[in-house]
Order: structure tokens, then C-alpha cells, then sequence
């Protein structure tokens, strides 16, 4: 899975989240006809502003994590670098959680319950699975060659490794395939990992340095 169907994943479980942690809150909480029942009644009105705009602070700090994670992220919010993040805009409507504690609390809820049990993490065995069919000689060439320009959207230290061992692939269009890749990838992060550029051959180690990144170590 690519950071961008990881992304678009976790925007159509957060929407459908936040819908259904609403509609069970309409359902349980206190109606009109109760003496506190108004100021609940009022919470639920609130909620159809307060949920689309919870649902685009969310969203935004998972862009913003998009881009930060491990790659892949087993084990979920866990394993993603600054995952606390996603509960920040918890903090947005923490005023309103002063007047209306019940509503408040629904809203928590809903975002735990997406961040420990929704947010998606089992793209770790796609990945894995991914990265040993790159090295992996009884694999068609073709496939080889499309998997390593395919995890071009990945910077993890993993990917990188396979990428790096896949460009000394015996097999031509491999090995450039891979080293396409690295060089998209090390472009985009303007450094490299020394350990990993020396595994390269030496006529693709100069064609790293040309790219003019910086080349850091230890890594």
C-alpha cells in the first residue's frame, strides 16, 4: 500500500467514523422532553458543524502524517512518527466540552476508537511481501521492474535497503528500475544514506552525487 492509498483509506474510515459515533449519540443521548435534555438537544445541533470541521482538522494532521510515517506502520498510530498528532484537534472544540461534557466526551470516543481500531495498519505484510518479491530471481522480470518503480511513493529505511540491493540485480532492467527509484527518492529527500550509497556500483554511486544531495553518515 502507497502512502497515497494509505492516506485516502484513513480519510473514508474517519468519515464513516465520525458518522457513526454521531449517530449512536443522537440515539443514547437525553431528549428535550428531560430537564437538562435542551442543553444535549443543543450539543447534537452543534455536532453538525462541529463533526465536518473535527473531520477536516483530523484529516489535515493525517496529511501531515502521511508523509512523516514508517513505512509500513504495523501496529498503527503506534508506529507512525508524531502519531499523538491525530488527537490534537481534540482540542479545537475543548470550550464547547466545558458546556456540554456528554458531547464532548461522544466526540473522544469516536477518535480513539478510530485511532486504535481503524486507522489502517495491516499494509505491513503487503509491503514485506513486496519487498522480498523484489529480490526475489524466481519472480518475472517484468514484475521486478514494476514493484521497484512502485514503492517510489515509500522512503522508509527498509524500502530503501531492498532498492539499494536490487540495484546490483544481475538483471538490467531491475537493477536501473531500482535505481531510478532511488534516485527519485534521494532527489525528493536531498540526502542520502552513505551506508547505502556504497553498495551501489561505482559508476551509479557518481550518478547519485551528481543529483547534488547531501550525503549524510552515520545514518
Amino acid at each position: 500500500m502507497t502512502t497515497g492509498a494509505w492516506l485516502r483509506l484513513s480519510s473514508q474510515r474517519y468519515v464513516l467514523t465520525a458518522l457513526l459515533g454521531w449517530a449512536i449519540a443522537v440515539a443514547i443521548l437525553p431528549r428535550a422532553d428531560d430537564p437538562f435534555g435542551e442543553v444535549f438537544v443543543a450539543g447534537m445541533g452543534l455536532g453538525l458543524i462541529g463533526v465536518p470541521l473535527l473531520t477536516i482538522a483530523t484529516m489535515f494532521v493525517i496529511i501531515l502524517l502521511a508523509d512523516r510515517r514508517f513505512e509500513p506502520p504495523d501496529g498503527g498510530i503506534q508506529r507512525i512518527r508524531g502519531g499523538w498528532m491525530v488527537a490534537l484537534p481534540l482540542l479545537l472544540p475543548l470550550p464547547v466540552g466545558l458546556l456540554m461534557p456528554l458531547s464532548y466526551l461522544v466526540m473522544v470516543g469516536t477518535q480513539l476508537v478510530f485511532v486504535f481500531w481503524v486507522l489502517p495498519r495491516q499494509d505491513a505484510h503487503d509491503t514485506a511481501d513486496v519487498l522480498v518479491s523484489l529480490s526475489d530471481p524466481t519472480v518475472s522480470t517484468e514484475q521486478r521492474v514494476r514493484i521497484a518503480r512502485a514503492v517510489a511513493g515509500l522512503r522508509s529505511r527498509q524500502v530503501m535497503e531492498a532498492l539499494a540491493d536490487a540495484a546490483t540485480d544481475e538483471q538490467r532492467e531491475v537493477s536501473e528500475a531500482a535505481l531510478e527509484t532511488l534516485c527519485t527518492i534521494w532527489q525528493r529527500d536531498r540526502v542520502v544514506a552513505e551506508d547505502l550509497l556504497l553498495r551501489l556500483r561505482p559508476n551509479d554511486q557518481d550518478r547519485i552525487r551528481a543529483l547534488e544531495v547531501r550525503i549524510r553518515s552515520p545514518w
